[in-house]
Order: C-alpha cells, then structure tokens, then sequence
C-alpha cells in the first residue's frame, strides 16, 4: 500500500515566532545602519585621497550629496532586510517533522545568491572608479586619470541609481512572493518603510567630514587669494612632466609659491634652486605663473626680469579659453596657457604691429581687422618672410589681461605659421606640433621695448675694463 503524502501549497502561510521576528527586525536595523556607515566612511575616504596639490578634490553640492547618501540607505536596508527574511525563515526542521521546508529554503537560498553576487559586483566597481579618481600621492607629477573631473553620476546617470535600487528590493521579495498571500501587501509596507528609515538614517551624521574638506578647499590658492586667470582666445598645454615650478601672482603683488608667501630674497633663492636629481629632456623645462588678470604690466615684469637673470628657464603663463566646456578645477589641474618668446630679433625685416587700443580694439599694421582674421593674417605674412618680429602695443596702464590677449593671437599665429612653413620643408606632423622652434623662432616684443632698443648701437658699445684702487697695506 503506498504511503499517502500530502501535498504542497505555495501559497501556504508561513508561520513565524515572534521572537524571532522582533529580534530580527532589531539586528537587521542595526546592521543595515552599520553597514550604511561603513558606505560613508569608504567613500569619505577615498574623497580625502583624490586631495591634489591645489587642495582641489572630489566634491559634492548638497543636493548630489543627499542623492548618494540616500543610494547607501537603501542599499544597507535592503541587505539588512534579507538578513531580516533569513532570521525569521531560516528554521531547523523538527524532529520527526515529514513536511519538506521547500518555501523556507527557497526564501534563504534567494536572499543568499542576491546579496553575495551583488556586493562582489559592486565593491569591485567602486574599488577601481576610486583607483581611477585617486591623486598621485604627492609625485611630482600626477598622472592620474581623476575622471570625477569631466563627468558626474549625479548629473549623467541618476536613473540609473534608481534602477539599482529598484532591481534589488525587488529581487529580494521575488521568492517570498511564490510563496506567501498578500504578496503585493508586504511588499510596499515594506517599500514604505524602507524608505522613512532611509532618509532617517541620512540625518545622522557621525562624523562631520565636509566641514573638514571645505575648510580644506579653501587653501587652494585660487580660492584663498582670489586670483582670476585671464581668459583669451588660444592657449596652448602646459605639459606635466617639463614643468620646475609653479608660482602664483596674486593681484596685490603677492607671490605664492607651495601654499607659502616668499618676500623678494625667497623668491630669488627659489629660482636658483636646482633640481636634485635632474633628468634629461629634449623638451625646455618651464616655469608656470598663474598671474591675476589686473596685475599691471610694470609689476609683473619685474617679477620676469628676476627670472629671466636668474635662470634659463622658459616661461609660461597660465590662463582660461574664452570658451569655458570644462568645470575651473580641471584647468587648475591640467593647466593651459601660453609660452613667452624667448627670442628677440633686432635684424628683421618683416616687421608686424599688433596694437590694442584703450576701446579694445585691435590693429594690425595700423588697420581695423576682426578678431577671427588676426591669427591667419599674420601666419601668412610670416610665412611670406621668416625674418619677421611682431611688436605689440599695449594700452596706457597696460594689465595682464592686456598682455594676454596680444600674446594669445601672436602665438597661434605663429604656430600656424609653423605649419606652413614646415609643410613646405616636407617635415613630419610630429616635429611640426611639438619642436615647432626648430622651424622657426617665436620672436616678439612690447613696442616700447622696442624703441628703446633701437635707439641703441650695438656695434659701438664701450669694452668694459677693469680698473682697480690703490688700497692702504696694513702689516
């Protein structure tokens, strides 16, 4: 006679103790809460190593902050509440008991798959974005990707945070809702209470670490001395790797150099400073200044002449496109700007002025020209004669600004005009775009310089000599 076996319903009540679940329902809190704060504190610190010499980091408004905060509660929640389902599920069957725990057992089994398969998924993608975000750990030169600089999740992707949370809650019910009646019931009583304790839990705030990375944001010298690069129309990288040293000129003639104010004697001493262990390079090495925009040009040049006597280091100047598509803090720390001239040719020929008269406009040759002509314009004539020199003028009370902007149009000229001429010697691109000196000499100068200059005759200059005084011997 075969045994008689009962059947199963899915859809059978599970009963559970109340123990178990008053207690479940207290550690699931308590873990959910726990593991929330575990979220903070990672992110918080890997927010503290993408700090870069600029004290620039990886910041958020508060908006994109609650945003993320909000993300980690839920997260921890719904962990916390398939620990909560395991609790009060995850029973022994009793001695002599014949029914199967099928409904029980699928229950723990999808809680345990769920949570393991995500969590490995999901600090294998935070440990590399964090990796890829981190700064060089005080190398001298931070080739780090920092992609938080170009893109946000916040601002491009928020769905997609929603759809994570969203696709979890709802696979953590998915075998409960085979097996228990009033599915739909228990599912958004739970939803509902996942999400008060969810912003409940961003109210708490142990550790107050903006504060912390606010007041340290505020040493970056931009912000703590409001220099305000100028903005022009072409600028040119200013490479990592061959830059010495990087000044900051605030517009009350304060010279900034690693978060530390250097009087004229420290300024000096630090140009002199020679690297300790120099490398070889074919590439010049430079100086980086990033100058306030209304600095005058009377100041600033004898900041330059320092260098200049000084050093054989080239000079650049650090500052903004016209045309800003990238957030200030990417600027800062991958800098643009413009290279000085570095030569000065007495002998030209092709003579070309560029003046900018105190209403902003430009002349070129004494002519009224649109500011999109200027760069080729000139190209050409250089390409026309090669012994050429462009002399700028400046308005009365000449900034930085100024200087800039004149600089700006006589660089891409030039460089343009080193296309064309390299094109026509049958040179390869690379020499083109980056030994463009080996085509042709970036000469330029201030028009008063200029006249000073010429009144000048370097044929008849005296010899120096050296004359001694009779001088008292003591025995």
């Amino acid at each position: 006679m075969k045994e008689k076996r009962e059947k199963i319903s899915f859809k059978e009540p599970i009963h559970v103790s109340k123990f178990r679940f008053w207690a479940g329902l207290v550690v699931s809190i308590l873990l959910s809460f726990s593991v929330y704060q575990f979220f903070i504190f990672s992110r918080d610190l890997l927010r503290l190593l993408t700090f870069s010499d600029h004290f620039n980091y990886l910041a958020f408004s508060e908006n994109e902050l609650l945003f993320y905060n909000l993300f980690y509660a839920f997260l921890a929640l719904i962990i916390g509440q398939s620990y909560f389902l395991k609790i009060i599920f995850d029973t022994n069957k009793k001695f002599g008991e014949k029914r199967i725990q099928f409904k029980r057992k699928k229950i723990v089994h999808n809680q345990n798959i769920w949570i393991w398969f995500f969590l490995l998924w999901f600090l294998r993608f935070a440990t590399m974005y964090s990796f890829l975000n981190m700064v060089g750990f005080g190398q001298k030169v931070n080739y780090a990707p920092v992609f938080y600089e170009y893109f946000s999740f916040y601002e491009e992707y928020p769905y997609l945070f929603v759809l994570i949370v969203l696709a979890l809650f709802l696979q953590s019910w998915q075998g409960l809702g085979l097996t228990i009646n009033n599915y739909f019931k228990y599912l958004m009583g739970s939803f509902i209470l996942l999400s008060v304790l969810a912003f409940g839990f961003t109210k708490i705030n142990l550790m107050n670490v903006e504060q912390y990375f606010k007041k340290q944001h505020a040493q970056n010298p931009y912000i703590k001395e409001n220099i305000q690069l100028p903005k022009v129309p072409f600028t040119q990288s200013l490479s990592l790797r061959h830059k010495k040293k990087e000044f900051f000129i605030t517009k009350d003639l304060k010279i900034i150099y690693n978060n530390q104010e250097l009087d004229s004697i420290g300024f000096l001493m630090n140009i002199l400073e020679k690297d300790k262990y120099p490398q070889y390079s074919i590439f010049k090495s430079f100086i980086q200044l990033n100058v306030d925009e209304n600095v005058s040009i009377g100041n600033l040049d004898k900041i330059l002449r320092i260098i200049n006597r000084n050093s054989n280091y080239q000079i650049a100047f650090a500052a903004l496109p016209k045309e800003t598509k990238l957030k200030k803090i990417v600027y800062q720390e991958h800098p643009v700007g413009l290279f000085e001239s570095n030569s000065i040719k007495l002998n030209y020929e092709n003579l070309i002025t560029l003046h900018l008269t105190s209403e902003n406009e430009i002349l070129l040759n004494n002519n009224s020209i649109s500011c999109d002509e200027i760069a080729n314009t000139i190209a050409k004539i250089i390409a026309e004669n090669e012994n050429y020199l462009i002399s700028i003028e400046l308005p009365e009370k000449p900034l930085h600004s100024h200087y800039m902007q004149l600089l700006s149009y006589s660089r891409e000229a030039y460089l343009k005009a080193c296309q064309i001429i390299g094109r026509e010697k049958g040179m390869d691109d690379f020499t083109i775009a980056y030994f463009p000196n080996q085509i042709l000499d970036f000469n330029m100068i201030e028009a008063k310089q200029l006249e000073i200059l010429s009144k000048i005759d370097f044929n008849n200059l005296p010899i120096p000599t050296l004359e001694f005084e009779d001088e008292e011997v003591y025995e």
